[in-house]
Order: C-alpha cells, then structure tokens, then sequence
C-alpha cells in the first residue's frame, strides 16, 4: 500500500473487569501489520481494585486509555467511536484477539472496491478456553459470496461476529451510535442497521478469535436470552415479504430458520410459527426438499448434538416433512430425555443396533465426534454445515 492509501483504523476495545485477559487484547491490537492503527481502551467503570486500569496504563502513549462510570458495552463503544481520530472504527472485545493481519487484509479489500464506505466482514476462530481447542468457521464453503455479502444474510443467519468488522466512520452518521439500553444484544441490534440494505464485502480468511469461557456475557447475564429473543422478533418484524426474498431466496426458507432459532433459545411464537406455515415453498425451496429426502431415503435419521445447534437441525429439518429418530449426545445427563418431542440417546448403545443410520452432526467442535462416528462405522454421516448448504443452496443440480 502506498503512503497516501493508509487510512488510520481506530481500534476500541471496551473492557469491565478485565484483567484475566486484556494484556493479551491490546498485545494483539499492538501487533496489527497494518502500520496506521490507534488504539483506544475504554474501562467501562472496572470495580477490581484497580487492575484492569493497572494494564491498561502500563501500556503508556501506545494506547489511548479512557475511564467512564459503568454503563454497559453499548456505552463504552460509543464513549470510543466519539473520541476516535481514525476513518475506520474496529471493535475488539477485552476478552478476544485480533490475528496480525486482520486489519491489514479488510482495509485492502475494501481499498480494492473503490468505495471506502464499504462494509467488511471475515471468517474467524472459536476458541474453547476449557479444551483449548480451536473451530474455525467456512461460512465461504456453506453460502456463496454473493449471500453472504447480501444486506443482513449474515446478521441473521447468526454468523457475522461483532469484532470481525471494519466500519467507515461515515456510517455512524447514516444509522446512529450503538443502543445503551441493550445489555447483551447491541452487537447485533447495530449490525442489522449497519448492513441492512448494504453490499458488504467477505475476506474469507480467519483473522480473529473468538473466545469461549465461563464469564463471557451469554453464561452470566440472566437477561441474555429473552432480550435476544426479544431483539430478533423485533427485527424479524421490520423486515418485508419483499426484503425477505432478496436476500434469502424465499420468504419459508427465511421465517423457518429464524423460527428453529428463537425455538433453540426457548421462545416458541404462534406468530412467527403462522408465518412459517403461511408461506409458500419456492421451486428451490422444493427441489431441495426433495433432495434432502432423497439423502435420508429408507434411513432412521440421528442429530448428534442435543443442544442449541441440533434443535435448530431438528426444526428444520420437521417443517420440511423429514421425521428425526432421535438425538445423539455425549452427555449422559441427556439419555433418556425428550427434546422437543424426540428422544436422546447414548451413541454407542444406539448405534450398535442401528446399522442404516444416518448421522447429523450438529455442534461447533465436531472433529472428536467424526472420530467417534468412524470408531462405531457409521457410514452416512453429515455436518450441520452440510445440511445447511442444501438448505439455502441457490439451485440444486443434481436432483
């Protein structure tokens, strides 16, 4: 990149008792290729004796450190976006890191489109703190680039991660500043405005890591679930028939993920439930049916996985007309419970007398579970991902 074409990106990382994981935040902020990067730290009102505060100002002129009374992380994004110098706003989470090129590889993409307002999303890292194991995501392998750049496809198909973004400044203007009353939501409350009615752009490389542990807001908030299911209703509201197939090909396949969603989340809607019914297949929508009845032709049909994931497979998979024998899971707390209507088993004492099984896999971290699957010959095994793409493919050719 030549001198001129380096635009500063603001990097604001807002942080609440932080200090088990903040040092290896800003060392990741820090060691962005990309050479115009300010960081900015905002303590969101830490109680810790002062040990979050500590980190941060150990870090001296090589950060931007700024403290505020406690208000939520909508609050300390915006104190950031407000004091910002940069063109480009890039959030960071206290608790994740930014791989070295990550900057770098979304202002060239959008530096290439000629329009520097352009939105930028990529592909990422689940960390699992507990295993320290590592899932990538291939959203580029399950969806075509053109889906996965379409308005809100990502926002509401659940993938776009808040940090994985490269904002223009200018957008802040067009949509507004983050939602303070939302505590656990206004990620993606944003989100949908930013890129709704957007063409965004895809970097499909991994250059973040999103990580999982114990104290991440989803496990210690109480609110968290209903104000997700509250938010996507309501965003689910706003958008029409007409919106809807632009973006997803067909008004069923739309109402029908999202509805498997709040379902897995614990909400079950008659009104959202009327819409799935209402709605009319597509000639696509058909076709992949019938494929996907095909696949599981004279089979009894296993979801391993008996939680949010493999609901969601099951909900799915029941309004298309395909009926799933029963639940597989690891967990023995789960054999011999009933899961939205269909039994969890142990694998091993279900399989063995199950020869024409097939098998969904339906949880992020799958490799164990495909070795497991191989251990106990099961020859008709697939990916929730793989699912998916029959799902929402564009056209299916070979039906």
């Amino acid at each position: 990149m030549k001198q001129q074409m380096q635009p500063t990106v603001s990097i604001i990382i807002p942080v609440y008792n932080g200090s088990n994981y903040l040092q290896e935040a800003i060392d990741s902020a820090l060691a962005q290729t990309y050479p115009n990067c300010e960081i900015l730290v905002i303590n969101d009102g830490s109680c810790d004796e002062g040990k979050t505060e500590a980190i941060a100002l150990s870090y001296g002129d090589r950060i931007r450190y700024f403290k505020k009374e406690n208000g939520g992380v909508a609050s300390a994004l915006n104190m950031g976006i407000r004091q910002m110098t940069g063109e480009y706003f890039s959030w960071l989470s206290h608790d994740d890191v930014y791989y070295p090129n990550k900057v770098k590889r979304e202002v060239q993409a959008i530096l290439a489109s000629g329009d520097p307002t352009k939105l930028v999303q990529c592909e990422y890292d689940f960390y699992d703190e507990d295993t320290g194991t590592y899932t990538p995501t291939d959203f580029s392998k399950t969806y075509t680039i053109g889906q996965l750049t379409n308005s809100v496809f990502s926002v509401l198909q659940l993938q776009i991660h808040a940090c994985c973004a490269l904002i223009h400044k200018s957008h802040f203007d067009r949509v507004g500043m983050f939602d303070e009353g939302l505590k656990t939501v206004q990620d993606i409350e944003m989100w949908f405005r930013l890129f709704r009615g957007q063409r965004s752009l895809f970097v499909p490389e991994r250059l973040y890591k999103v990580r999982e542990h114990a104290e991440a807001g989803n496990h210690t908030i109480p609110s968290y679930y209903s104000e997700t299911c509250r938010l996507y209703k309501n965003l689910i509201g706003q958008m029409s028939d007409q919106e809807v197939t632009s973006i997803w090909g067909s008004t069923f396949c739309f109402y029908t993920r999202m509805n498997g969603f709040l379902r897995s989340y614990g909400l079950e809607d008659e009104e959202i439930e009327s819409h799935v019914l209402a709605k009319e297949k597509s000639e696509t929508d058909i076709k992949n049916e019938s494929y996907l009845k095909q696949i599981f032709q004279s089979k009894k049909i296993y979801i391993f996985g008996a939680g949010q994931y493999g609901m969601r497979v099951l909900y799915e998979l029941k309004v298309r007309g395909i009926q799933v024998d029963g639940f597989l899971d690891n967990n023995p707390q789960r054999e011999g419970q009933r899961i939205q209507g269909v039994s969890c088993y142990m694998p091993e004492k279900e399989l063995e007398s199950n020869g024409d099984a097939a098998v969904i896999v339906a949880v992020r971290n799958c490799k164990t579970i495909l070795s497991q699957l191989d251990k106990l010959h099961v020859a008709d095994v697939f990916l929730k991902s793989d699912i998916e793409k029959i799902m929402y493919e564009e056209e299916i050719t070979n039906v």
